[in-house]
């Protein structure tokens, strides 16, 4: 399993923070996950459900239909620089993270790249005093890069700079080309880890028992692939 990865492209900083600057009488939006930081961590949506302007939410819903905003319609490089991206996009925001404010560790479930989803962070506007962890282990992204991160760990921002951090953050779905990418041997930073089961075998007994007690096909299949596992072990 994947933990990061930076991908081989570098993006012209100063030409997205000019596209930017042409967004600056957008209204940036509050983040919707108001648990998980404090401080300011704001966004403008690129690329939403049926494009709508206001909407940074990233559907949870089997299919959504993603287009783009008005806003990515303001930048010509912001728009190059998706295209560069052969694989179908889903939300595309441009996030801030306010001098002084921080994310709160937390995971986002399902969302890495052995599940066919992955997230990019290309940074806009950043500092060496921007802490960005995963899994405990802090990660270092400069303005132009382009990462992925298994936002399936535990991860946190702490921002203690004096500036306000802007990342170009991209939902996409796994294809052949992101597969090439990430499967292929590379000189960039790159760390893969053994994945975790999030399952102790107490919980997994546990579980069986309740599967078996629901009397169902789809129940008795959960439990026979829990006990498949345990004995593996």
């Amino acid at each position: 399993m994947i933990q990061y990865l930076q991908l081989p492209f570098h993006f012209d900083a100063k030409r997205l923070q000019e596209d930017i600057h042409l967004l600056e009488n957008a209204q940036w939006k509050m983040h919707y996950q108001t648990l998980h930081y404090q401080g300011e961590w704001s966004g403008i949506p690129l690329r939403s459900v049926n494009g709508n302007a206001d909407d940074l939410v990233v559907s949870p819903r089997p299919d959504p239909q993603y287009k783009d905003t008005v806003f990515l319609q303001e930048g010509s490089y912001l728009q190059q620089v998706l295209n560069s991206f052969e694989c179908p996009l889903k939300a595309v925001r441009l996030l801030k993270l306010n001098a002084g404010a921080f994310i709160k560790e937390h995971t986002d479930a399902e969302l890495y790249f052995e599940k066919g989803e992955i997230r990019l962070h290309i940074p806009v506007i950043t500092h060496d005093d921007v802490e960005f962890y995963s899994d405990r282990e802090r990660i270092s992204m400069k303005e132009g890069e382009c990462w992925y991160i298994n936002f399936n760990l535990p991860h946190h921002i702490n921002n203690k700079s004096n500036i306000n951090r802007i990342h170009l953050v991209i939902d996409a779905e796994s294809n052949d080309w992101i597969k090439n990418i990430f499967l292929a041997e590379t000189a960039l930073p790159k760390k893969e880890i053994e994945e975790k089961d999030p399952y102790d075998d107490d919980t997994k007994r546990e579980m069986i028992k309740r599967f078996r007690e629901m009397n169902t096909p789809k129940g008795h299949e959960l439990a026979d692939e829990l006990e498949k596992k345990l004995n593996m072990q």
